[in-house]
């Protein structure tokens, strides 16, 4: 009896677990949910505010303000989120930004055009499990052992359906 209801309670994680990723992925890819888009945190430069691994739900906003936390496109295209530290009105808006863990500013000042939006929420660490599923094995945990789960469920309900009918 207690190992069906483990084998349930294990059964029912995976489940959600997977259901969350598939909906992580692909709101990655169609944005579903309006203008707000996840992004994976990489590196340190915002700690401890936001640690590497955290997952950060970004929402395009209007305008932005001082202190804002924002997920930008540098000049190179990489995805980077740190704090507006200044704004300046001429050039048409550009904004200072720094990570909290850093000494000094970012090189170069961002224009709003480069903003993707700013950090309305943060899951702590659900990042390592993205990245997890990402890789060879995590597809392997994620796919197979569920299926073996399910698999080894119904061979059980049958076999205790069979053992009803004797």
């Amino acid at each position: 009896m207690i190992i069906k209801v483990i084998f349930d309670l294990l059964k029912s994680v995976l489940t959600i677990c997977t259901l969350l990723l598939a909906v992580w992925f692909l709101n990655a890819h169609f944005n579903f949910f309006g203008n707000y888009q996840p992004f994976l945190v990489q590196s340190g430069s915002m700690e401890p505010t936001i640690m590497i691994g955290d997952i950060v739900l970004v929402q395009d906003r209007p305008a932005y303000a001082i202190n804002d936390i924002v997920t930008f496109r540098n000049e190179t295209g990489r995805v980077i989120t740190h704090r507006i530290v200044t704004m300046e009105q001429k050039q048409g808006g550009t904004y200072a930004t720094k990570g909290d863990a850093n000494q000094a500013e970012d090189d170069s000042n961002i224009s709003e055009e480069q903003i993707v939006g700013k950090v309305v929420f943060t899951l702590p660490k659900l990042g390592f499990a993205i990245s997890f599923a990402k890789s060879r094995w995590g597809l392997v945990l994620l796919l197979i052992v569920p299926a073996i789960f399910f698999i080894l469920d119904e061979l059980l309900k049958l076999k205790r359906n069979a053992n009803a009918v004797d």
